[in-house]
């Protein structure tokens, strides 16, 4: 489950994400995987998601592959699959415990930027480095 994702999340899902179709409905999936990705930037760049620099979403794909019911227990992945000079791509995984089957998946692109002075930046090298020594590590999991 979830293979060569060095950042997990696991949960039961909150009654709150279910629609009247009593399944999730497809906007918990996309705050689940922003949730993963604020922690990861906390956890592995070790700078805050609002501070003067930090990324910005440009692109986003997601696929729903099966439904998710309540109180079901996921587990949500991401790992950065791709630098590039000003962005990077996010690879996100959403797995049900309880049926050992991927639920969703899917990338974000992100664009390192300047909140003070309201521009893109280069992918610093700090966060390089930061990003391969984790990706590079331990399975680290919360919730």
């Amino acid at each position: 489950m979830i293979a060569g994702y060095r950042l997990l999340w696991t949960f039961h899902v909150p009654w709150s994400d279910v629609d009247l179709l009593q399944h999730v409905n497809n906007v918990a999936y996309i705050r689940w995987i922003e949730t993963i990705r604020c922690e990861y930037f906390t956890r592995v760049i070790g700078e805050p998601i609002n501070g003067e620099r930090g990324m910005i979403l440009a692109q986003l794909d997601f696929a729903y592959e099966q439904q998710l019911r309540y109180h079901e227990e996921v587990t949500v992945g991401c790992k950065v699959s791709r630098i590039g000079n000003k962005s990077f791509e996010m690879s996100h995984e959403v797995w049900s415990k309880l049926h050992n089957h991927r639920a969703a998946h899917g990338r974000t692109v992100l664009v390192a930027y300047d909140f003070k002075h309201m521009h893109s930046i280069v992918v610093p090298d700090e966060w390089r480095s930061a990003i391969a020594a984790f990706e590079a590590g331990e399975i680290q999991t919360y919730g």
